[in-house]
């Protein structure tokens, strides 16, 4: 039977946490359904992953407001083990905070305290491409999180115990859970990450009772459907148009809006020119019924070669128009648009560029390259904006960077199972800054903007105290005024900010804002300063001294390697296979791993921001030692793809190949010729990390002192 390694907090954690919680999650089992529909008026908790199901970030919450924000400060700083890109939007319930980190693992913390309750530790078969989670939903006592390995988990909410754990994707080998999940009239409803890997996106309804499956909706137009025509001959195959980011509904008409990513293979239209839908595109679908019904869509990037997925949730609000107010949609993209519709009918009423558009639709990536902006991290990202009622406006952070695109594959592109389907790597990241942008919705012109020294990618919260609360992917928090964008405040939390604020009220009757932060990881630019790092953080105006948590009894990333089987048997038996490459060399490609791959792959090949290179996660992929350099040589490192010499290549592949127990024959170093020779060369799932080497002896050491090795 499949087992998740949970229950890391003692039983002595938990009784302290069921003690000290001043009701807790004991007192009661909800939010039931009705609660969940009117979590718009019930300030006290944060209980859907976007405030409401509509999606937009506004507390009613008032004893923070422009007169005493200047006195906010960090009230809690609670640890976070499994160290990596934390996305995800805290919910908050009688007293606890819930959050998930980037391998799955979910943490109920002390609302007022930050101090851990329990922790549910997850270890994910496989990861696919970025370890990243962006929130659990809430329902009737029970915790949701779909996972990187494509399962859809339900954790009892008071004890951290699972209740079921379910397989989630038809295709796990380009299909995987990135995803916050939203549970909606007792249906857990989730979208798929992996269209850049040429997967077939799906907006899918699971049982919040047992996880059985209700229904699935097509995010590419299948055969016989309305659209299929736009994809010639049998690429929709492998279409993409995840629904990574989130989705939002309107609880008064059952009807879910989603936002389907880019079209692959990404970077290129060969074999797939043509509308290509339903990518790139705004989709309203009538949810009331036993499967999902297409109302109308909106498509926002035609013809997309630039990676320019419309990653926003849409937000839905009510906005005045005219003089007239409307039910409306706001939704952005990577490319920078953002767009406002009439939610009711789909049609266009404003859009505006927020970030600065060269090229983005003039050119195409070739292989020379050829400069464009925004970048593939730049634009309106996952987090979006909110609009305030008050003013009329929306606010929105983007990014400013730009890129030259190249290609490798100028004609068809190859598909590899769980490998990037693109005619190209990403470009390298540039120096990057945000924007903040206040947009007037009457008229869809900037009512002012508000430059930022980093990208902005964590969202904005409204306050109905007449404040906004944004952030930077350095980690720094603002407080801005709605009218004016005259900035009132500002904090550091010490790591990366590319996760939403909630808030909530604090058994001390004190209104507090929450925050995860950590790497940047693929959102890495060259000007960031070094996450220290990661972490919760809460802020209130309480004049108490900061608690400080440690990372005690919380699960970290499994070292790859170190799992058992379902049967309980110990590390799999080591590769069987040999490869060319020296020692030497593998050596050599260590320090160069260290100081280009760390941050994203981790010290233990586990994966952090990016995926494992080692172990049974990494054996899910299959690859054989000639694809295996051929990423190592194109794709990598993200930040700035095929930036070393052939040389380095070839050592980081014979240090990745050394640690996944390949032996070498040792005959001849591994070079670009001897790699693509190697097809049916694969690493298994065992780990053999290299012994560290023994200190160095030293003539003078006096004897309280000791050395290392680097």
């Amino acid at each position: 039977m499949r087992t998740a390694l949970r229950g890391l907090a003692i039983v002595a954690l938990l009784s302290i946490g069921a003690a000290c919680s001043g009701g807790g999650n004991s007192a009661k089992t909800g939010p039931d359904s009705a609660a969940l529909l009117q979590a718009g008026s019930e300030d006290a908790d944060w209980i859907v992953p976007g405030k409401t199901y509509g999606g937009n970030r506004v507390t009613g919450l008032s004893e923070i407001s422009p007169s005493n924000v200047s006195q906010l400060k960090k009230a809690w700083i609670t640890d976070v083990k499994d160290a990596g890109e934390e996305e995800a939007s805290p919910i908050a319930w009688d007293g606890t905070v819930y959050v998930s980190t980037s391998h799955d693992n979910v943490l109920a913390l002390d609302g007022k305290s930050g101090a851990l309750r329990w922790a549910f530790g997850y270890n994910p078969a496989y990861e696919l491409q970025y370890p990243v989670n962006r929130g659990v939903g809430l329902a009737n006592g029970k915790l949701y999180i779909v996972t990187q390995d494509c399962r859809l988990i339900a954790i009892d909410a008071a004890t951290g115990k699972q209740s079921f754990d379910v397989p989630a994707c038809h295709d796990t080998s380009n299909t995987w859970y990135s995803t916050a999940a939203y549970v909606y009239k007792d249906r857990v409803i989730v979208g798929t990450s992996g269209g850049d890997l040429g997967g077939s996106g799906l907006v899918s309804a699971f049982s919040a009772q047992d996880g059985s499956r209700l229904w699935d909706w097509h995010t590419v137009a299948q055969p016989g459907e309305p659209g299929h025509d736009t994809w010639p001959g049998d690429s929709y195959i492998h279409g993409g148009a995840a629904v990574w980011a989130g989705l939002s509904i309107d609880q008064e008409t059952d009807t879910l809006y989603a936002a389907p990513g880019n079209p692959g293979p990404n970077l290129t239209e060969y074999g797939r020119k043509g509308l290509n839908l339903y990518s790139d595109s705004v989709v309203a679908l009538d949810i009331s019924g036993a499967a999902p019904r297409l109302k109308w869509y909106y498509k926002i990037v035609p013809n997309d070669v630039h990676d320019n997925d419309p990653s926003m949730p849409p937000v839905l609000f009510t906005g005045n128009v005219n003089g007239t107010n409307r039910q409306l949609l706001a939704v952005g993209d990577k490319a920078g648009d953002f767009v406002i519709l009439d939610r009711t009918t789909g049609k266009l009423v404003s859009r505006l560029a927020v970030s600065d558009q060269q090229g983005i639709f003039t050119t195409v990536p070739t292989l020379k390259g050829t400069f464009a902006c925004p970048n593939h991290g730049g634009g309106i990202e996952w987090n979006g904006g909110s609009y305030d009622e008050a003013v009329n406006l929306f606010f929105i952070p983007s990014t400013q960077e730009c890129a030259v695109w190249k290609i490798v594959y100028p004609a068809m592109v190859p598909y590899v199972p769980g490998q990037p389907y693109a005619a190209g790597p990403l470009p390298k990241r540039r120096p990057a800054t945000g924007v903040l942008t206040a947009v007037d919705v009457g008229t869809g012109k900037p009512a002012w903007v508000k430059p930022l020294p980093y990208s902005a990618q964590g969202g904005v919260l409204v306050t109905r105290k007449g404040l906004i609360f944004t952030s930077d992917a350095s980690g720094r928090v603002y407080a801005f005024e709605p009218k004016t964008g005259r900035e009132l405040w500002h904090d550091d939390v010490g790591a990366s900010i590319v996760a939403p604020i909630s808030a909530y009220q604090g058994a001390d009757g004190h209104e507090y804002l929450v925050v995860e932060a950590g790497e940047a990881g693929n959102q890495q630019t060259p000007n960031l300063p070094k996450s220290q790092s990661a972490r919760v953080v809460a802020y209130s105006l309480s004049t108490a001294p900061t608690v400080m948590n440690d990372a005690t009894g919380q699960p970290a990333a499994t070292v790859a390697g170190a799992t058992t089987s379902e049967g309980g048997s110990a590390t799999p038996a080591p590769a069987t296979v040999s490869a060319p490459y020296t020692s030497a060399q593998a050596s050599a490609g260590s320090k160069i791993y260290f100081k280009q791959c760390l941050s994203c792959h981790g010290a233990h090949l586990q994966g952090v921001s990016g995926p494992a290179l080692s172990g049974p996660g990494f054996a899910h992929s299959s690859l054989s030692v000639a694809q295996l350099y051929g990423i190592v040589s194109t794709q990598m490192p993200l930040t700035a793809p095929g930036s070393l010499s052939k040389t380095d290549d070839a050592a980081v592949t014979a240090y990745i190949l050394a640690y996944d127990c390949v032996k070498t024959t040792g005959a001849a170093p591994l070079s670009v010729s001897i790699a693509a020779g190697l097809s049916a060369v694969k690493p298994g799932s065992a780990s053999c990390p290299p012994k560290p080497s023994p200190p160095k002896a030293t003539t003078n050491a006096s004897p309280n002192s000791s050395t290392h090795s680097p």
